[in-house]
């Protein structure tokens, strides 16, 4: 299927101003807050609608819903998480990256629910065929295939079957090369088209024979961005610290990212007060413990004073009646 067939829609005003809680929404886009820049990761739940982004604290079980601010959490001590997929109402966390290729094996959690606070899992341990890879890309096909993609000297494409072993290891299999600095990949809602994030741009590939269908190349953008697909092949693009929108090209094309204005001070507080109502919550009740010990810690000198004064007062008195 070629991507002038994918059926893209130009993204509607209702998604551009999603009303977020760690995230506020920007002019032309999603920016992310302090506290949740840069976004390694990105997936949105085509049945509710929501984006989920793995953020700075992803790596501490932290993901963090775009358009509530509400944050899943889970244990599995991840290494370093490096994207996220959705697939049949499940949330998948990928904790891939191997930048030293030092890992045994990496691992894809599963969340039980993405329902607010600490939830359960399954793991899944993987091994690649031809030694230890680092990544960033990890997608689910429309069959529920797994695909990983490298980075390094010999970027590739691996792929696992569908319902992956619980119990045993599983074996990644490199299925074609990769294009070079691929940060994160999607499927588009075909199912046979590879959306990646490239050094280049937005590299759209045939899943099926592995062949370049069209380039979005993008010119002014950060470095490291995600992506993500919406329910109608809308893409999600960035995180670092701005998510912007754009839709499936037709054909090759060259998008011009303009440098976002400095904001000013007073606007630059606004977001990370927001930021710090939901994720910095035990650190609030941190700075709410240390305040209030420095009055008892007060109370404490000025009682001492008091008996010193007391004491010197008393000797004093002891003086009159003995003279």
């Amino acid at each position: 299927m070629s991507i002038s067939r994918c059926g893209a829609a130009v993204l509607t005003a209702g998604v551009g101003l999603i009303c977020l809680a760690p995230l506020t929404a920007a002019a032309d886009g999603i920016e992310v807050a302090d506290a949740d820049a840069p976004v390694v990761g990105m997936a949105y739940a085509p049945g509710s609608g929501d984006l989920w982004i793995a953020g700075a604290r992803a790596d501490d079980g932290i993901i963090v819903n775009a358009e509530t601010g509400d944050e899943v959490t889970f244990g599995g001590d991840p290494v370093s998480v490096q994207a996220l997929a959705w697939s049949s109402s499940r949330l998948y966390i990928a904790d891939i990256g191997d930048p030293d290729a030092s890992r045994d094996h990496v691992v894809v959690f599963r969340l039980a629910s993405t329902q607010t606070g600490r939830q359960t899992y399954n793991a899944f341990d993987f091994q690649y065929a031809d030694g230890a890879r680092d990544a960033k890309a990890f997608m689910i096909s429309a069959r529920g295939n797994l695909y990983v993609v490298t980075d390094g000297d010999d970027p590739g494409i691996y792929y696992a079957a569908a319902q992956p072993s619980r119990t045993a290891m599983n074996t990644l299999t490199r299925v074609a090369d990769a294009p070079d600095g691929v940060t994160d990949g999607v499927f588009l809602k075909d199912g046979s088209t590879m959306a990646l994030r490239t050094k280049v741009g937005i590299e759209y590939i045939d899943a099926f024979t592995w062949e370049p269908l069209v380039t979005d190349t993008i010119v002014g953008a950060p470095d490291a961005e995600s992506i993500a697909v919406g329910a109608n092949d809308e893409i999600y693009v960035g995180g670092n610290p701005e998510i912007r929108t754009t839709e499936v090209p037709s054909s090759d094309t060259t998008t011009t990212i303009e440098p976002s204005a400095s904001p000013s001070p007073s606007a630059s507080a606004s977001p990370s007060a927001s930021a710090s109502q939901s994720p910095a919550a035990d650190d609030a009740e941190d700075e709410e413990e240390d305040s209030g010990s420095s009055p008892t810690r007060t109370g404490t000198y000025v009682a001492i004073g008091l008996a010193a004064l007391l004491s010197v007062a008393a000797g004093v008195v002891t003086w009159f009646i003995r003279n």
